[in-house]
């Protein structure tokens, strides 16, 4: 009886079938509507020629041109893509577009780097886009190969075009290294005390100098080894130091005062009643990063070096003028056009102060994409590049594409 039940049942289930296809052959299927318009009119598809720069462009710093045709005279009909294959979904940023002709696109370029970039323009009233293959260099890239728990303090170029960083791992003084981009080697021990140094410098004979905060300087003689105390003061604490062009060594830090000490050693004191943070020669002045007053933000103060003297120093640049905030700076250098880079805890992290006081934020969007996380402390000019360490112990990378002003303590 089961058995006749099966058959019946699957018998049924055939016949059922029959029906349907039955069904769906003989019956004239709904038509869908179609969203083709053959009376609709569209604009003709945008077609990209080329780019500029030519070949390739800094990620997040540079601005593109796009060249070409169909694009538009209006900014709100025109989209700018840059899509990254290869990925899971593919990477995918859109461009702020600054401006736009039916030949020519301006566009910021993204903090997005590789190889091959697929450059998209989409215009409203056009069916397709047009794409052409472009190159983003990464500009901002961590250097050195870290542990996760290691930090970078001070660090400085060489004669050699190498870079050396202080190191800590644990809140423990590791020493001084020599950076590769992703491997490090050891140049000059730990020592006991102070964590970190906050500032290195190369100087003549191939000596590495260096200061953590208290009343001394240390060097590393030529080759590595241990750091050897080297000149104390009798007060305040030494925080940044630079060479000026005769290979005076300037000191700046806590206790009232700016030194100088000459090449046989000799120290020179120079009265300042603030707290200097950082220093650097440029062009015939010592620049210096201080808390002029308890409450209002940091300035840089620039005082001529006159004879192995130093001048009357006057304002240079007011962090308050910069409206992203920030009451700190922990560093400055120069490029050899004059720009003045900053590290500062505004929210850019790192500023650039171009001649004449107009305030750069190359990258901003660096800070977004968490590349650059906390502020610049030490800066270094290799060739080209810039390296710094961070506040929160990166070590970092930036491609500038221009050279940083000369530096006297390696010559």
């Amino acid at each position: 009886m089961k058995r006749i039940v099966e058959q019946i049942m699957l018998l049924s289930t055939i016949a059922a079938l029959a029906s349907i296809t039955l069904n769906i052959v003989g019956c004239k299927p709904a038509t869908t509507p179609s969203l083709y318009d053959p009376a609709q009119k569209y604009l003709s598809d945008p077609v990209v020629d080329s780019l500029s720069p030519s070949g390739s462009a800094l990620a997040g710093i540079d601005t593109v041109t796009i060249y070409g045709k169909n694009f538009s005279s209006s900014p709100d009909s025109v989209l700018v893509f840059f899509v990254k294959p290869g990925v899971p979904n593919n990477t995918v940023f859109r461009g702020t577009v600054f401006s736009v002709t039916p030949t020519r696109l301006s566009v910021q370029a993204p903090a997005l780097y590789g190889d091959t970039i697929y450059v998209q323009v989409t215009v409203h009233g056009a069916l397709q886009y047009g794409t052409t293959a472009y190159k983003l260099i990464n500009t901002v890239s961590e250097y050195g190969g870290f542990a996760a728990n290691q930090a970078a303090y001070g660090v400085s170029g060489s004669a050699d075009f190498e870079l050396y960083a202080a190191m800590s791992s644990g809140n423990v003084d590791r020493g001084i290294f020599k950076m590769a981009p992703t491997s490090n080697t050891s140049y000059a021990g730990p020592t006991t005390g102070l964590v970190g140094w906050n500032a290195l410098k190369f100087g003549p004979g191939g000596y590495l100098y260096a200061v953590r905060g208290n009343r001394a300087i240390y060097r590393v003689a030529p080759g590595g080894g241990t750091p050897q105390l080297w000149k104390s003061a009798t007060s305040g604490g030494f925080v940044d130091l630079d060479f000026d062009p005769s290979h005076n060594l300037w000191i700046g830090g806590t206790g009232g005062k700016i030194f100088m000490l000459d090449p046989n050693g000799n120290f020179k004191s120079f009265p300042f009643t603030s707290s200097v943070k950082a220093l650097r020669y440029f062009n015939g002045s010592l620049y210096i990063a201080a808390s002029v007053t308890s409450t209002s933000p940091m300035q840089v103060l620039r005082a001529p070096i006159i004879n192995d003297s130093l001048g009357t120093p006057e304002p240079y640049f007011d962090l308050s003028s910069d409206p992203s905030g920030g009451s700190n700076i922990y560093a400055i250098t120069f490029s050899a056009s004059g720009d003045m880079y900053v590290g500062t805890d505004s929210s850019d992290y790192l500023i650039v102060v171009h001649p004449g006081g107009i305030i750069g934020r190359p990258y901003s969007l660096f800070v977004a994409t968490g590349a650059l996380n906390s502020p610049c402390r030490s800066f270094a000019w290799i060739g080209a590049n810039l390296y710094a360490s961070t506040l929160s112990g990166q070590l970092l990378q930036f491609v500038v594409r221009k050279e940083g002003a000369p530096y006297y303590g390696i010559e």
